[in-house]
């Protein structure tokens, strides 16, 4: 059975809306949904889920697909709780309810090839471009980037590895750090974190955390198709910090770490992952410590997985 334990974030038990995450904190895709609820500042109760082992009952009927996260929101007192699934549409449901900086406003630095005029439909065209601008960037890290974390676990040798990040260190070059000129800090000159770090940190790191903490023969058939979808559907955040930090010569090269990093010959990436990766509502409930050592133990399974064909 899948051992669970809840905590209260800082919520009063008459509070409302009632939030409660079943989570685990080695899930990227999680990881997104910690981030958001931290950047607006709800109060949650929080579920942790076993992923180690397979999921009760009582689980699946939450999410019958047995993934984390699952997250209920209860308005007030007389309101039906809903229950939400998948990472990006529970960010979606937050961002929608609760307009911030995490959706920015539009301006001129947002969107630079627009006009300035205050006019209805340059400010429609404007809106328009900018969620353009934001699903393009996650959606060229996914695509472009994030399929490398996969080889390079699958890898079969050193030198193998090390083509693999000069492939991928390639492609930041060439793919993400044209899309960051205008980050002033955070993407798209927001001086806050936005959706984009959210969705960003996240993808990488939690695909491959999620399925390599599970023993193998624990992954449904759904679960196995669902690694190969995941790929293009998360935001980036939690992803890049955890290819950075799996970058420990154990898992992954120490040079891919250091070459993410590289102020030189990936000024805009370089700056922008160094205050991702900082932020508060990051580093809160990323352990890397615990679970590095995690991910090493179950590498052989995980190179077994995603060996090259």
């Amino acid at each position: 059975m899948s051992s669970t334990m809840t905590k209260q974030d800082g919520s009063e038990s008459d509070q409302y809306p009632k939030i409660k995450m079943y989570t685990n904190h080695g899930c990227g895709w999680c990881h997104r949904v910690h981030i958001t609820l931290k950047e607006l500042g709800l109060a949650y109760e929080e579920v942790f889920v076993d992923l180690d082992n397979p999921r009760p009952d009582w689980f699946l009927e939450l999410n019958p697909r047995g993934l984390v996260p699952v997250f209920q929101y209860t308005a007030t007192p007389s309101s039906a709780t809903l229950t939400l699934t998948e990472s990006n549409h529970i960010v979606a449901f937050l961002t929608d309810l609760y307009p911030s900086h995490l959706t920015p406003a539009i301006t001129t630095s947002l969107s630079p090839s627009t006009s300035p005029s205050p006019d209805a439909d340059n400010m429609a065209i404007a809106k328009a471009h900018l969620r353009y601008r934001m699903s393009f960037f996650i959606d060229t890290f996914f695509s472009k980037v994030n399929p490398y974390m996969f080889r390079l676990v699958g890898a079969d040798s050193p030198q193998t590895q090390a083509k693999l990040v000069d492939e991928c260190i390639a492609l930041l070059e060439k793919e993400i750090e044209p899309l960051l000129a205008d980050a002033n800090p955070y993407f798209g000159g927001s001086d806050r974190i936005t959706v984009v770090e959210v969705s960003f940190k996240l993808k990488t790191i939690e695909e491959f955390n999620y399925f390599a903490l599970k023993s193998p023969a624990s992954l449904t058939p759904l679960e196995n198709l669902f690694t190969h979808s995941l790929n293009y559907q998360a935001m980036t955040t939690p992803f890049t910090l955890r290819l950075h930090d799996f970058a420990d010569g154990q898992i992954f090269p120490t040079s891919l770490a250091q070459r993410m990093t590289d102020s030189v010959k990936l000024p805009n990436f370089a700056r922008w992952l160094d205050l991702c990766m900082a932020h508060p509502s990051v580093t809160y409930v990323w352990d890397k410590e615990y679970y590095l050592p995690r991910i090493v133990e179950r590498l052989p399974q995980a190179k077994a997985k995603y060996a090259s064909k």
